[in-house]
């Protein structure tokens, strides 16, 4: 009898522990933007943006958006004299490294709760590579925080599905869309869309196929998050605000090409004088070319 009551005491006890695990609280992150001085104040905007939605983009995290502002950067850290979750900011200082050119400080900080410091410094020498390659250094800062079955997920500091990784040969600056500026591909699967008259869109990779060698040979990247008019610069813009609140996600279906470019279609809104609103959801040809 003893034993059965010992061996009915442990089977207690580890479904207790279990039920514990399963209703704890997800493990939060709250954000307070950039600190910077820099007076390129529309780039560091974008960082602000482009750092969230790489903290949003982890497995198992929750991010909540403690900004004071969300249309400027703060002067200085944030004064926190206790936090129940981890709190996480970068530092951006643009530095002189040489006579024309210009090389960027980046150091994202994450606060534990238990009021330590954890930091990772990284130098860019352009803009456009912190916005790349943040991604990496925002998870090592992450995965220095104390490890305990309330904190950080096993999930979080190990993100790295397969066709994330599969996506990472993809990643860097593209063109070639008439209305947009660049698109940014992160090694994460994740990235962003900068159109020509200043809307930001963020955008998720998916690998449709490979080939035998195991290739990526077809992609396809959806937008993610709500949708907005400013998607829509080849519509009037009385068109584009009428449309964009029902508008289903845009979407691009792309073959990779022997010379390495991505062509295929987009679905997204058209012109179309047919509808009531101007605009019916069709496609476009669509060619992106890597910087």
């Amino acid at each position: 009898m003893g034993d059965t009551l010992k061996r009915f005491a442990h089977v207690l006890a580890v479904f207790f522990f279990i039920a514990l695990r399963a209703t704890a609280a997800p493990f939060t992150v709250d954000y307070y933007g950039v600190v910077s001085h820099s007076s390129d104040t529309s780039i560091l905007k974008m960082a602000q943006d482009i750092f969230l939605t790489q903290l949003k983009s982890i497995d198992q995290l929750r991010v909540d958006d403690r900004r004071p502002d969300i249309t400027q950067t703060m002067s200085s850290a944030p004064e926190i004299t206790e936090n129940a979750h981890v709190v996480f900011y970068a530092e951006i200082n643009e530095m002189s490294a040489g006579a024309a050119n210009v090389e960027w400080q980046c150091t994202f900080n994450a606060i534990g709760t238990d009021g330590k410091t954890y930091s990772k410094t990284e130098h860019y020498d352009s803009y456009y590579k912190i916005l790349v390659s943040a991604k990496p250094a925002i998870e090592d800062v992450l995965n220095q925080l104390p490890k305990s079955t309330d904190s950080l997920p096993t999930a979080v500091m190990h993100n790295a599905a397969p066709v994330a990784m599969k996506a990472e040969s993809l990643a860097g600056t593209w063109s070639g869309e008439p209305y947009t500026d660049k698109i940014v591909l992160l090694r994460g699967g994740r990235g962003f869309v900068i159109f020509k008259n200043g809307a930001t869109m963020n955008i998720a990779l998916k690998v449709l196929n490979t080939d035998k060698n195991g290739n990526i040979s077809e992609v396809e990247v959806t937008q993610v998050g709500k949708p907005n008019a400013s998607f829509f610069p080849s519509l009037p813009r009385e068109t584009a605000l009428a449309s964009a609140a029902s508008a289903k996600p845009i979407k691009w279906n792309l073959q990779v090409t022997a010379d390495g470019t991505l062509s295929g279609t987009k679905n997204t809104l058209v012109p179309s004088t047919d509808s009531p609103s101007g605009a019916i959801e069709g496609t476009e040809n669509s060619i992106w070319t890597k910087r």
